[in-house]
């Protein structure tokens, strides 16, 4: 399988890219479509009102990047019939108002969701070290650049734009890029273990095992809840027992959590329980008739599958869980060793082992862990707090593991690296390459969350178009850092006016308790004259106080400002400094 970024297993064909250089960002010949609701025009820049920072910033950039509402190019195909368009992803710096008929591949897809991830997870101080996620698809240690690549996937029909030279974090929870390559990896090792036992005549009994769960119930609970139950069932001297009974080689575990608006975190596994081929007794009943051997065997898997559910079952009732006898458990037997492999090795990312990304789940209401990490980035609070349970759960749980003891059963090499985390230096593939980025142009670009607006134009324009992509990518990152270099000016002279007035009521409270002690007292209007002379001789950099405002402060305390007192000191003063303090 190659490393190359959306690259499939099957994708052996060599495409064609059609020499174009389409300018895809040209202005609009008719007004703009934008919705005039929650839009705000400022210099004729849209900006988002509801983002702020980096998002506002790159939303006022983008603003120059409008499109027709149709474009006749983005419903081409290539001549050998690649599919240009299909990727159902809202590429940045595009607004989400403005209309953008070519959406690219669901590899720019995932591109633009790592940004949202890398934002979500990157720890708030910045001396501490954030998890592997923040760090991927940055260029290799010491790569001079990284190279840019352009396949045609026949399996989907979409041309991908990818890049390689790169550092990968191998994260299969917290990154929707690695999490491709480690789906399909999840699905080789249960495909190699199916097919072996398919082949000695076996079959597999295909359980998924969940628990009752509800909105109070954290993540790493329910977690614990059906995961200890599920072991649990699967160790002892009736497990024993069952393996020599029903011929069970072995057991493959896919995990997978999504989370009900309803109730709560729905974290349950796919079990793949391999069962043995057909029995001496079996066979002798068969008596050469095949069709019945195989519903025979198909009988006694069935009968694996349920007697595991029903143990996981009473495990989770005797731990004070509930599961229900009706739907808690589903248990079928596996068609052929395919089906056995694609519903064990789903798992989160279900939708990514088929290589499409999936908008949306079975229910409007259940959401995926991209979909919590979409709402999170786009503002909402409590998807915030669900993602971060998530990433602090999830990392590092062990998916779709071949045992050492199954696989030394069905003949076959066990896993290699049974790691489900870890990060690896991507190095540079010299196949389909359109063109290279310098490596710091590339790390800017990462950072200002352009990576997939870049990949979406070489998509589009092809390899042609690779320099006007690279140019067009290059000024919307300029843009960026001239704007936030404006932003950091402000700041600073904000923060530069903040402690000067704040230095400045220091001084008046240091000089109003001078003159407080001298308020009833003879000479009190040269004395505050003296104080404020004092101060601004020992304070040369710091705005000359007003006798008036020192006034004021000294007065504070008296309670009635308008007493007897307060009118004599306040025209003696105004006499004596020309200065007026309103009664």
């Amino acid at each position: 399988m190659s490393a190359g970024l959306g690259h499939s297993p099957v994708e052996t064909s060599t495409p064609h890219f059609p020499k174009r250089n389409v300018d895809i960002f040209s202005k609009p010949d008719g007004p703009s479509r934008r919705s005039a609701k929650n839009d705000v025009v400022t210099d004729g820049l849209f900006i988002d009102p509801y983002s702020d920072g980096e998002r506002a910033v790159r939303a006022a950039v983008s603003s120059r990047l409008e499109t027709d509402a149709a474009r006749p190019q983005a419903a081409q195909r290539s001549p050998e019939g690649a599919a240009l368009g299909s990727g159902g992803a809202t590429v940045p710096p595009l607004p989400k108002q403005e209309i953008f008929s070519f959406r690219g591949s669901s590899s720019v897809s995932r591109w633009e969701l790592l940004r949202k991830v890398q934002k979500l997870c990157k720890p708030e101080n910045s001396e501490e070290r954030g998890p592997a996620v923040v760090g991927c698809g940055m260029p290799g240690h010491q790569a001079a650049s990284v190279n840019v690549h352009l396949r045609y996937s026949g399996e989907t029909g979409e041309t991908r734009a990818g890049v390689s030279g790169i550092y990968r974090c191998g994260s299969p929870w917290l990154c929707p890029t690695c999490s491709v390559f480690k789906a399909f990896e999840r699905a080789e090792r249960v495909q190699m273990a199916a097919d072996a036992t398919f082949k000695r005549g076996g079959m597999s009994a295909l359980v998924v095992l969940t628990a009752a769960h509800s909105k109070d119930m954290s993540l790493s609970s329910i977690k614990a809840l059906v995961e200890t139950a599920s072991n649990k069932a699967r160790k002892g001297r009736v497990w024993v027992a069952a393996q020599r009974d029903y011929g069970i080689l072995g057991v493959i575990c896919g995990k997978e959590v999504t989370l009900s608006l309803e109730h709560g975190w729905h974290y349950h596994q796919h079990l793949s329980v391999l069962v043995d081929g057909p029995t001496t007794g079996e066979i002798a009943i068969a008596n050469g008739d095949n069709e019945k051997l195989e519903r025979l065997v198909a009988k006694r898997v069935k009968a694996a599958g349920d007697w595991l559910a029903d143990a996981y079952k009473e495990k989770i009732r005797a731990a004070g869980g509930k599961v229900s006898d009706e739907h808690g458990c589903k248990v079928r037997v596996a068609h052929d060793a395919a089906d056995a492999s694609d519903c064990t090795a789903k798992g989160s990312m279900a939708w990514e082992v088929s290589g499409g990304h999936k908008d949306k789940t079975k229910s409007e209401s259940s959401l995926t862990p991209w979909d919590i990490a979409t709402r999170a980035s786009d503002g909402d609070k409590f998807m915030f707090a669900r993602w971060k349970e998530y990433e602090a759960v999830m990392p590092g749980t062990r998916s779709c593991i071949v045992s050492a003891a199954l696989a030394k059963k069905l003949g076959i090499k066990p896993s290699a690296n049974d790691k489900e985390e870890g990060g690896e230096q991507l190095y540079h593939e010299n196949d389909d390459v359109v063109g290279r980025v310098e490596a710091p142009i590339w790390s800017r670009w990462m950072r200002h969350g352009l990576a997939s607006t870049f990949l979406l134009r070489v998509e589009y324009n092809g390899e042609a178009g690779f320099a006007n992509a690279v140019a067009q990518t290059e000024a919307d990152s300029m843009e960026i850092e001239r704007r936030w270099e404006a932003r950091k000016a402000q700041y600073e002279r904000e923060k530069a006016d903040e402690q000067a007035c704040s230095e400045a009521d220091r001084l008046v409270r240091q000089a109003a308790n001078h003159v407080g002690r001298h308020l009833d007292t003879t000479g009190t209007r040269r004395h505050i004259v003296d104080v404020v002379e004092r101060i601004a001789r020992d304070n040369p950099n710091a705005p000359r106080l007003d006798a008036g405002r020192v006034l004021i402060a000294a007065n504070t305390h008296r309670g009635d400002m308008r007493d007897e007192n307060w009118v004599i000191m306040r025209e003696a003063l105004a006499e004596l400094t020309g200065y007026q303090i309103a009664a």
